[in-house]
């Protein structure tokens, strides 16, 4: 069983850098939504930053290779602050193309992908955009 971490922003992006080195440097500011195991270690960060007006990117970095952390209650509970707090139209997600992993997690959780773009991955392989609005996360939301 997992846990939602709240209230930490600066721990939580820290440790998703120092984890997961290809989204470092994140922007700041920020908010994070951390997953907690039972004994209490980080075992996964949902990263909101590039916030506007009705626009967020998430970064989601786990260092499980199980996605037993996501349940329905913590996708409800990451998904709830952009869509329910900020009330933004959409969020913004982008990862490798080579990822397959996370793109069928993204599109499991109703992400479309939007476009593939040549060369824009800090590696220089392509990178995935996928988008999430509100009436594709309601199953999630509102269980």
């Amino acid at each position: 069983m997992t846990a939602l971490v709240c209230g930490r922003d600066d721990e939580l992006a820290a440790w998703a850098e120092e984890h997961f080195p290809d989204c470092a440097p994140l922007s700041r500011p920020l908010t994070a939504i951390g997953m907690s195991s039972d004994d209490g270690d980080i075992v996964g960060v949902a990263i909101f930053h590039n916030y506007r007006q009705n626009d967020i990117e998430i970064t989601l970095v786990t260092a499980t290779q199980s996605n037993r952390w996501a349940t329905p209650g913590n996708i409800r509970g990451i998904l709830s602050y952009p869509f329910i707090q900020l009330g933004v139209k959409r969020m913004t997600a982008i990862t490798t193309k080579s990822n397959k992993k996370a793109r069928k997690f993204m599109t499991g959780l109703g992400f479309m992908l939007e476009g593939v773009h040549p060369y824009a991955a800090k590696d220089g392989t392509s990178a995935c955009t996928y988008g999430l609005y509100p009436e594709n996360a309601e199953k999630w939301i509102n269980g």
